[in-house]
């Protein structure tokens, strides 16, 4: 395993997940990471701020956190690395509210992808959600460990965010010809119904001589 280390508004839950008092997450961010304000703005922007979206029976979607490069041009004063590595962090708080908002029964995924369609940075992280039966996605998704170049590029920017949860981090490439896609999830799980990403790893077929 390749580890690094009842409902509420999105706003309370993303204070919850940084150990900030009640009321003042947003405030606190506006003061001390300009960056991360404007991205909160552009999740209001594209209508991702709705967590009960993403708890829908049988909802699957992979939802980028911006669309254009025109979404992020504040970074204009940073360089490419230091706007992914805002960019990752960001998405990855995101992923804990998204997770915290509702505890399921059911089989339930959410995880940050990011495709390496660009090697430039900044990268572009998605949402990916699938809640409900799991079979489908388990037949059809295939994960292995971090080898490509991409992979572990975007493992060691996972590494030096020194966020308080441990994530996992594998990677897959049948989706897409000479496309490579990464998987961040939790690890450990947040609760039983939530699905670990170690389910879709694959064992790795040797090429035949």
């Amino acid at each position: 395993m390749e580890t690094l280390t009842g409902r509420t508004t999105t706003a309370e839950t993303i204070e919850e997940s940084e150990s900030l008092p009640a009321g003042c997450w947003l405030a606190c961010m506006k003061n001390s990471n300009d960056y991360e304000s404007k991205l909160w703005k552009l999740l209001e922007k594209e209508g991702l701020t709705d967590l009960s979206q993403f708890h829908k029976p049988r909802f699957f979607d992979e939802v980028p956190l911006y669309s254009r490069d025109s979404d992020v041009a504040f970074f204009r004063n940073a360089t490419g690395a230091q706007a992914s590595d805002t960019l990752l962090s960001f998405a990855l708080k995101y992923l804990r509210s998204v997770i915290s908002y509702e505890e399921h029964d059911m089989p339930y995924f959410a995880a940050i992808t990011v495709w390496n369609f660009s090697e430039d940075d900044p990268i572009v992280p998605n949402l990916f959600v699938w809640s409900g039966p799991i079979k489908k996605l388990e037949e059809t998704l295939t994960l292995n460990g971090v080898t490509t170049s991409f992979g572990k590029r975007i493992k060691r920017i996972v590494s030096r965010l020194r966020l308080q949860e441990r994530f996992e981090v594998l990677e897959e490439r049948s989706t897409m010809s000479n496309t490579t896609r990464v998987f961040i999830a939790p690890s450990p799980i947040p609760y039983p119904g939530f699905v670990p990403l170690n389910t879709f790893r694959k064992p790795v077929t040797p090429a035949k001589q």
